[in-house]
């Protein structure tokens, strides 16, 4: 039998197409097996903490009900009692501690920890890699070349031959807290919606407005040709919200006094985004070669 070098087992939630971090989750296993990598997905639930006897009672629920996996996405599964000790784990980081009891373990930072969950409880010799700059946290032991950026567009946001557009759209995600500042009139809300209902929204609307300053739908109205407001909050400057996060450099404003930009580089961000695939293929190489030598997995 060939000695197990290292497969990747990536923690994940049932495949939900408007959660971002739980696509991503799915395409880094596609991708690594893809590349010729073992990669399998451990259904796990997000939130749960590194209680024994409350995970027991989560996986025995688990049995019952049925994971999705993405429709996009050919990807494998894996049960715990199957992860071993030549196995790297990978666990977002809303995961507190280590579930799965893996020796080998990624905590991969989709936003920057404790956001959603008030916590970070991460383990001292846990391989810390970051979706993008803006994930990266003061206080932890990671590298800053230790970017782990995975690119993921439903294929429902193109920009129409013909355009006919009136009203705004807006969305909240992780904004839900703040104060809705634009001008509501003729303004349909779209948290909550399909990818295609959203789409079909941004391809008959002149403007959307987004209160989360880091979530893809900002780019998806751009692809569809609307233009796109991110209402500051965080950056005094455009120039630091894109330092920041790099994939909103062009088609998208930051704030009304933006809006010139947004209008003047919409035309770019199709060919933008076909090399940002390009470029999560190359950090994806790095992180597997990264990985596994951290571990001392190499093949």
């Amino acid at each position: 039998m060939k000695r197990n070098k290292g497969r990747f087992i990536i923690f994940a939630p049932s495949y939900d197409e408007n959660s971002g971090g739980t696509i991503v989750l799915h395409k880094l296993a596609y991708l690594l097996d893809c590349l010729g990598e073992s990669a399998y997905i451990c259904p796990g639930k997000v939130g749960v903490r590194n209680d024994l006897n409350l995970w027991k009672r989560f996986t025995k629920k688990l049995k019952r009900i049925e994971f999705e996996k993405s429709p996009d996405f050919e990807t494998k599964l894996i049960k715990e009692s199957q992860i071993t000790k030549n196995d790297i784990v990978v666990y977002p980081e809303v995961i507190s501690g280590n579930p799965f009891k893996a020796k080998n373990v990624v905590r991969w930072l989709l936003h920057k920890p404790g956001f959603h969950t008030g916590e970070a409880n991460f383990g001292s010799d846990d391989l810390i890699f970051a979706f993008d700059e803006y994930a990266i946290e003061p206080g932890y032991n990671i590298n800053p070349e230790n970017i782990l950026f995975v690119l993921s567009l439903n294929s429902a946001y193109e920009q129409p031959e013909e355009e006919c557009r009136s009203g705004s759209c807006y969305m909240m995600r992780k904004g839900d807290d703040r104060e809705i500042t634009h001008d509501r009139l003729n303004s349909a809300c779209l948290d909550g919606l399909s990818h295609r209902e959203i789409a079909a929204v941004f391809k008959e609307s002149e403007r959307f407005y987004c209160y989360d300053e880091f979530t893809m739908y900002s780019q998806f109205a751009a692809l569809c040709g609307c233009l796109s407001i991110v209402q500051p909050m965080s950056f005094s400057s455009r120039e630091e919200w894109v330092d920041k996060h790099p994939i909103s450099k062009y088609g998208i404003a930051y704030g009304e006094d933006d809006i010139s930009h947004a209008g003047e580089t919409m035309h770019k961000v199709r060919e933008y985004f076909d090399q940002l695939e390009d470029d999560s293929i190359t950090t994806v190489r790095s992180f597997i070669k990264k990985a596994k030598r951290h571990f001392n997995l190499e093949s």
